[in-house]
């Protein structure tokens, strides 16, 4: 039998307009850039222009003083209007998306010469880091897949423990949006494997025959010759390794020739993916925001100039009087899909300028001291400051860089999860860092410390800290183990 009955449930549904927000905050002014172009191209109403007044600006003494009064969030988008309303003429031309301007006028005199700074090699981890935030992730696979990269040693491989890794997370994910999230070993799995497909290809492989067969699958040969490659790793490693020919021709019924082959293709595969990418010096980090300083007051600004300023085109209001519903229907799709293209350029730019506002208040000391000290930081933190959620935070701070006076930092250095040191104050796990270094370079050339040891001298000063915390502390400094600093007395 048939009934009728009536419910109220509140759901939350994201509109295209936040969704486009948030895709263009989470990307780099690199990628921006290229992304206007296409919009350029795809939408009519888009047009460039150079002389656009940018009405957007943050004076920097009011931002460190009332950071966090102002409120700019995802729910002021204004609404889609509905398919049954019309647009004038006026509607068109006095709109108030009238551009984005992206270009400023500098005092080119007075600004300081960034091009050798500019300079700075991306490492292996800042492609791996760029790459992932390109995918289409959830923000907790970013997350899970962050962790990972941080943990690839140099070689390429991620030899964590997967239970290790999942410990570290629940320590990492403290202040962060993923505070009451649990993370399991399928959801690190699954991130991993997708890594495992970036370039180079093979890298985070947890051993060699994984690398091997990864850059195999990505190979383009016949099947059948990938397949018996495939087979003979997975089942015959110790054979293939040891080189025992005979063997494998006997179980797999095939010639010396077959043999052969197979043998020389799997010798030009690539077994350490790291070192290849290490080597190249072509690659450089584009800033995606600048930081000034004039008689003791910072100034921020996007490094957007590349970016193409744009206007709305008024090329075609003269179809808004039109009697054919194409053409209104062309009108209405392509000038709302210009205003939300132009409202989340200026979205993405306030919010940069909010939060990296915020983390120069909190960080002061670090760019008064040039770089040498800073203090613990969560994002829940400058969440507080600019009255948004940790998510967008999140998202404003993965894969951007800042260039200072006296280098390039990525947006994250300024985050760090904090220790308590056994007078109860709480240290930045970046002053940890500091120290390691500062442990190993005094340390006795001919007997060097091991990580155990490093941890006992650590609680001399102390920090209290696992051997494992350590080594991974040690490596992400680029410090090689102590039997490769040992050096021979004369």
């Amino acid at each position: 039998m048939f009934k009728q009955t009536q419910t109220q449930k509140q759901l939350q549904r994201l509109m295209p307009q936040i969704i486009q927000k948030q895709n263009l905050l989470a990307i780099p002014t690199m990628a921006l850039e290229q992304m206007v172009k296409q919009e350029m191209e795809l939408n009519p109403f888009l047009e460039e222009a150079e002389d656009i007044v940018e009405e957007i600006e943050i004076d920097d003494g009011d931002a460190l003083e009332d950071i966090g009064k102002t409120e700019v969030g995802d729910e002021q988008l204004e609404k889609v209007k509905k398919e049954d309303e019309e647009y004038d003429t006026d509607d068109y031309v006095n709109s108030e998306y009238e551009g984005y301007k992206t270009t400023e006028d500098y005092d080119n005199s007075e600004r300081p010469n960034y091009e050798n700074m500019w300079s700075t090699k991306v490492t292996l981890k800042d492609n791996l880091l760029t790459q992932l935030h390109l995918n289409d992730l959830t923000e907790k696979e970013m997350f899970i897949g962050e962790e990972i990269i941080w943990s690839i040693d140099d070689e390429g491989y991620f030899r964590d423990n997967i239970q290790d890794v999942i410990t570290d997370l629940n320590k990492q994910k403290i202040g962060t949006a993923f505070e009451e999230e649990t993370f399991t070993e399928e959801e690190l799995l699954k991130v991993l494997e997708m890594i495992q497909t970036f370039e180079p290809i093979g890298i985070g492989s947890r051993n060699l025959e994984e690398c091997l067969i990864t850059q195999l699958k990505e190979h383009d040969v016949e099947d059948s010759f990938k397949e018996l490659c495939i087979k003979i790793l997975n089942n015959n490693f110790e054979e293939f390794r040891l080189k025992n020919y005979e063997k494998l021709m006997r179980e797999y019924n095939i010639t010396i020739d077959e043999i052969n082959n197979l043998f020389n293709f799997i010798s030009h595969l690539n077994p350490k993916p790291g070192y290849v990418y290490e080597a190249s010096d072509s690659i450089y980090i584009y800033p995606d925001i600048l930081i000034t300083s004039e008689n003791g007051e910072y100034k921020v600004e996007l490094n957007d100039k590349s970016i193409p300023s744009l206007r709305l085109n008024e090329m075609y209001s003269h179809l808004m009087k039109s009697g054919d519903k194409e053409a209104k229907d062309f009108v209405k799709n392509n000038f709302e899909r210009a205003k939300w293209f132009l409202e989340s350029l200026r979205s993405r730019k306030e919010t940069l300028l909010k939060v990296m506002y915020s983390i120069l208040h909190r960080q002061k000391d670090f760019f008064d001291s040039m770089g040498k000290t800073i203090r613990p930081l969560l994002e829940k933190e400058i969440a507080e400051d600019i009255s948004m959620d940790i998510s967008t935070v999140s998202r404003t701070v993965r894969g951007k860089y800042v260039q200072t006076i006296f280098g390039i930092y990525e947006l994250k250095h300024f985050f760090s999860y904090h220790i308590t040191n056994e007078s109860g104050d709480d240290i930045s796990t970046k002053e940890v860092k500091k120290r390691i270094e500062e442990i190993i370079i005094a340390e006795e050339a001919t007997k060097p410390y091991t990580d155990d040891d490093l941890v006992v001298e650590l609680h001399k000063h102390g920090y209290k800290l696992a051997r494992r915390t350590v080594a991974k502390y040690r490596e992400s400094l680029k410090i090689p183990v102590a039997r490769m600093r040992r050096k021979l007395s004369n």
